[in-house]
């Protein structure tokens, strides 16, 4: 883990601060906006998004460096722990895969992973998903779940909490939910769990980058 850790580390030291965040909100226009980001940290998460982007372009380029950093991830761990990371990548097909067995067809460029056959006949939701993942943690390395089970438990309580705020609230539980995730991530420092604590912390500020994206690129198509 020795590796996987300075890794872990090293990416996520270069991950944007809130001060970056708030520099980058002031920006109202989405090629401003863009602009502002590639200078900051984000220009590696920005791969295949220009200028006159719009949603399903921003949608696709970031759920291409979602799994791209997924598979990174797999392969500084050591090998007993890479499919369990490698099923990650499929977290973000859980509302595609919800909106295709209601009957309903996909959003353009949404490709469904393969993987995800594992869920096939069941609920597209977390819990069947969190089974699957479970399924793949080396069973000889048990003394490394007891901080998994832990980061799962406090996930299942904040989507429970989540729930209860609207929209005037929501970013601001977030943000808290990042502010633990990221003590428990400095607190698993070479133990598995760190890698998957990282994602997570990824997969929250991939949220709100995609958030701001999303709402400046809507604006500006309405815009006469």
């Amino acid at each position: 883990m020795e590796y996987a850790q300075a890794r872990l580390q090293a990416r996520y030291g270069a991950h944007p601060g809130e001060a970056q965040w708030r520099q980058l909100g002031a920006h109202r226009d989405f090629v401003a906006y863009l602009a502002a980001a590639r200078a900051m940290p984000f220009a590696d998460w920005l791969v295949g998004i220009d200028d006159g982007a719009g949603p399903h372009e921003i949608e696709q380029a970031l759920r291409r460096f979602w799994r791209k950093t997924v598979a990174e991830v797999a392969r500084w761990l050591p090998a007993e722990w890479a499919p369990a990371a490698r099923w990650v990548a499929t977290l973000s097909d859980l509302p595609a895969l919800a909106h295709r067995e209601r009957g309903e067809t996909l959003p353009k460029g949404v490709e469904l992973d393969g993987r995800l056959a594992a869920l096939a006949g069941n609920k597209a939701n977390l819990e069947q998903w969190q089974a699957c993942w479970v399924r793949l943690w080396p069973q000889d390395g048990e003394a490394d779940h007891g901080e998994l089970q832990q980061f799962c438990s406090r996930l299942r309580q904040h989507l429970a909490d989540f729930t209860l705020h609207d929209a005037s609230t929501a970013w601001e539980v977030r943000r808290a939910l990042r502010g633990r995730m990221a003590c428990a991530f400095r607190r698993a420092a070479l133990q598995p769990a760190a890698a998957f604590l990282f994602l997570l912390l990824l997969a929250l500020d991939l949220e709100r980058l995609r958030a701001d994206l999303l709402l400046r690129a809507v604006r500006r198509r309405r815009l006469p």
